[in-house]
């Protein structure tokens, strides 16, 4: 009687043992295939009211960011961020300004977590990046500087591309860890 008892409680523990170490291996693989397993943003109900917010877009020559305003449905920081990067996703709409991501860029998911804002886009905003190292700086700060200089909760941004940490965007700038904003480039300057 007591054997079969032990082979029993034997047998739970090397069973929890096992279930345990299965949601460990998941946790760590979700962690290193670029935190795609967030539950998604949660937006606010809809009140009507509205946030006006700077988009970062550039000049019509390309040489430094330029300003337009939108205004954007108030909502959860995961809503309004969703909706910051898809105003600037979306073009400028004064002709003196031009698009610096890629048309028919999507993003995967948005969140903010403990001051830093992960923006997942798809691949083709490397795939259509038209390349350069000067483009490149003012697309990623495109990005950046339209979420820290918006929302006092974000201060750094980091970029991921397809669900996953990059080196950089089109070759040249580091995006492998959060950025903080640059409003200098504002007015061209690196």
């Amino acid at each position: 009687m007591k054997k079969g008892r032990l082979v029993t409680i034997l047998l739970i523990i090397v069973v929890v043992a096992s279930v345990s170490a299965l949601l460990l291996y998941r946790s760590i693989q979700q962690k290193r295939d670029g935190l795609t397993a967030l539950e998604p943003s949660v937006s606010a109900p809809t009140t009507g009211e509205m946030l006006t917010i700077d988009l970062y877009f550039t000049d019509s020559g390309g040489s430094r960011l330029a300003l337009e305003r939108r205004e954007i449905p108030v909502g959860f920081i995961d809503a309004l961020t969703r909706s910051a990067m898809e105003s600037l996703l979306s073009g400028p709409d004064k002709e003196q300004l031009s698009r610096i991501i890629p048309e028919g860029v999507q993003i995967r998911s948005i969140f903010v977590k403990d001051g830093t804002a992960y923006v997942d886009f798809t691949l083709s905003i490397a795939a259509n990046h038209v390349g350069g190292a000067w483009t490149e700086l003012l697309t990623i700060y495109s990005i950046v500087n339209t979420l820290t200089e918006n929302f006092s909760e974000i201060g750094k941004v980091q970029i991921l591309i397809d669900g996953r940490e990059s080196e950089t965007l089109a070759g040249h700038v580091d995006i492998s860890r959060p950025l903080p904003g640059r409003v200098q480039l504002l007015a061209g300057d690196w």
